[in-house]
């Protein structure tokens, strides 16, 4: 993810994970806390079938 934006406690809950450019599945996100502030790390596709895969 490209993005490094920081995201409240209250913008985390309408956060839009991203697709995966090769299944289009969503990818998992995990969130890091930098003070009061939240930042979106990928975690790779959610999809078992990818190739990108991080289960």
């Amino acid at each position: 993810m490209s993005d490094f934006r920081t995201y409240t406690e209250d913008e985390k809950h309408s956060f839009v994970a991203p697709s995966c450019e090769l299944c289009g599945q969503h990818r998992h996100i995990v969130w890091q806390q930098d003070g009061e502030k939240w930042i979106p790390r990928d975690k790779g596709c959610s999809n078992e079938a990818c190739p990108q895969y991080n289960g």
